[in-house]
């Protein structure tokens, strides 16, 4: 991996990285290495909803300036109905450590069709998470995006 990150740091590319919680301090690690580079970790690291003391693995890296996290699949690791709380609870941790200037909403399709519907993935944050106020969901949903993939 470190060579590919040096590559996508000189080439200005982000990477985004989909690995589990349990991954997340090697992902540190190489952010210790590449600490300009921009890195997306997908899918809140998949962090079971059984273990929430798991996710300040993830939380952890707020520390390096340049990383951002994907909101999605809150859906996958829920163990409640729509609108899905208790991965809420998650996102709320995600947006009180990071900020929603280092999230942003990932669509999940089209595998969330499988177990739900787009139109409820996106719902639940624009509608659902009621500690988000209109400037959060700007970023979190179009902002951060642009911010980490200028083109």
């Amino acid at each position: 991996m470190p060579p590919l990150w040096k590559r996508c740091h000189e080439l200005k590319v982000p990477m985004t990285v989909l690995a589990p919680v349990t991954r997340m301090p090697e992902v540190g690690l190489l952010l210790e290495r590449t600490p300009d580079l921009t890195v997306v970790i997908d899918h809140m690291a998949d962090c079971p909803i059984d273990q929430p003391e798991a996710l300040e693995k993830l939380i952890e890296l707020k520390r390096y300036p340049n990383s951002f996290v994907k909101i999605s699949h809150t859906w996958s690791i829920s163990k409640q109905p729509y609108p899905w709380a208790d991965a809420q609870e998650y996102v709320k941790r995600l947006y009180h450590s990071f900020g929603p200037q280092r999230l942003m909403w990932a669509t999940d399709w089209p595998i969330v069709e499988g177990h739900s519907t787009y139109a409820r993935a996106l719902s639940v944050v624009r509608d659902e998470m009621r500690f988000l106020n209109e400037d959060d969901l700007s970023w979190m949903l179009s902002k951060t995006v642009e911010r980490v993939w200028r083109f």
